[in-house]
């Protein structure tokens, strides 16, 4: 199973960000958050991280996907999650993402008209389409997303990023029950799960199901102040989990 991490670009400087990003080379894909001044689904870790780089370090979308750009010789495939509000703040926002060598966006709080019309520009652009769903979703929209988007990021937790999802028990059998409706409907679609992946334990459990990528955000954002060190020693951990036992 992949392992893919969250970062913030520009967090918790630009230095610092790029310091980070090389030395992770444990992951399988990175999800690059671009900043946004009101980031109403994330949870006080990363909330905070976003306001560090609004505010003091003055860094907005334009700035953040150029900063991105300055990593392309990084190996792992890389997409992008941001608001639809910051996105259309920026003119040419998409063209940007190519630009800086993204291969997909993620914009959580887009509505399906509009996401439906953006995928064709995207996929013209040779941009992935990742679309999030909660594991406890009805079936139709479930089934909207999946056929919205080229990947499906499954939510394990309920409400914001941070909140812990515990993936024993009644959410592992929501989740290995969304993947069957996935599998049913799209067979060759990219499943990720994420929203609440903190711990190794719990990307084990996931890798016992058929998944293809578990996304650790909060937990990642959170190490960060604690040096690279440490860093490197969460993402080792959570990297031999991802292994199928």
């Amino acid at each position: 199973m992949a392992l893919c991490g969250y970062f913030l670009a520009g967090y918790p400087t630009p230095e610092a960000f790029y310091r980070y990003v090389r030395a992770a080379r444990m992951l399988d894909v990175i999800e690059y958050g671009i900043p946004a001044d009101n980031p109403t689904m994330d949870g006080t870790v990363i909330a905070t991280a976003h306001e560090i780089v609004t505010d003091q370090r003055g860094i907005g979308a334009e700035t953040a996907l150029a900063l991105i750009g300055g990593l392309r010789d990084v190996r792992p495939p890389r997409f992008v999650m941001t608001y639809s509000r910051v996105g259309r703040e920026l003119d040419g926002f998409l063209r940007l993402c190519t630009i800086n060598g993204l291969q997909g966006m993620l914009a959580p709080d887009m509505d399906e008209d509009e996401l439906r019309f953006l995928a064709t520009i995207m996929r013209a652009l040779d941009l992935a389409v990742v679309t999030l769903v909660d594991a406890r979703a009805d079936a139709a929209t479930l089934e909207r997303q999946v056929r919205l988007g080229d990947i499906i990021y499954l939510k394990a937790a309920p409400g914001r990023t941070g909140t812990p999802a515990d993936i024993e028990g009644e959410l592992q059998e929501l989740i290995a029950s969304s993947v069957a409706r996935i599998r049913a409907l799209r067979a060759e679609l990219p499943i990720a799960v994420g929203i609440g992946i903190q711990r190794p334990d719990q990307v084990a459990a996931l890798a016992r199901l058929d998944i293809d990528m578990a996304v650790i955000g909060t937990s990642l954002v959170a190490r960060l102040s604690e040096g690279e060190g440490a860093m490197v020693d969460y993402l080792r951990a959570m990297r031999a989990a991802t292994e199928r036992i």
